[in-house]
């Protein structure tokens, strides 16, 4: 919690960010795999989250992307895009 309010603050975020380091939340978004995900630096899968972004808005989950490692990353668009539905 703690790295994570020290994130926040250096990048000036204007959001929260969620440590899950059971994957509870992460299974609720369809973004945990409990199989393992195996990489160089993790041979023996283990379970872990799926690298996402998650967009929720008012406890409605508008937009969801599941990448393939920590740096495949949607544009900026659909999740400007998905903030923005949460206005109308």
């Amino acid at each position: 919690m703690d790295r994570n309010r020290a994130m926040v603050k250096k990048l000036l975020l204007p959001f929260l960010l969620l440590s899950d380091p059971d994957g509870a939340i992460s299974s609720s978004y369809g973004v945990w795999e409990e199989r393992g995900i195996l990489t160089p630096r993790l041979p023996d899968r283990e379970p872990m989250a799926i690298p996402a972004i998650v967009v929720v808005r008012s406890g409605v989950i508008r937009y969801v992307y599941s990448g393939v490692d920590f740096a495949d990353r949607p544009g900026d668009e659909p999740v400007f895009a998905a903030l923005d539905e949460g206005e109308r």
